[in-house]
């Protein structure tokens, strides 16, 4: 994880890609950048959803790139969804974050503490 914050989103229109069944299809949207592991992993457990057949934990993302199956009569609406859940997705990676980097601060002050200890120590000690 680094300290920047994502904000991956969805850019173009989306893509029909292939016909699965009569009426529904393969749908396919482009994100401005390249998605890491840990972002996936926020993006496959939204914390807000609506349930249908374009939940996030049934699509595919492989670099830049979302597809998921929709009936052609929800393609408008699950696009939508998709939208909603690359925001929580990127509200959950910056989230993280932000508390791997809090806990990372937490050992650098820790260990900073501990070599002004002994640095008092080694201090106290210079006269023997």
């Amino acid at each position: 994880m680094t300290s920047e914050k994502v904000e991956f989103k969805r850019v173009g229109s989306p893509k029909v890609l292939a016909k699965i069944s009569p009426d529904s299809f393969t749908v396919e949207i482009t994100l401005n950048g390249n998605p890491n592991s840990t972002w996936q992993e926020c993006f496959i457990q939204p914390t807000n959803y609506k349930p249908n057949e374009a939940h996030p934990s049934r699509a595919n993302v492989f670099m830049n790139k979302i597809t998921f199956c929709s009936l052609k009569s929800n393609i408008k609406t699950n696009v939508e969804w998709m939208d909603k859940y690359i925001q929580q997705a990127n509200d959950c990676y910056n989230q993280k974050n932000v508390e791997q980097l809090a806990f990372q601060n937490k050992g650098f002050e820790q260990e900073r503490k501990q070599q002004e200890e002994l640095n008092r120590i080694n201090e106290s000690l210079k006269d023997l």
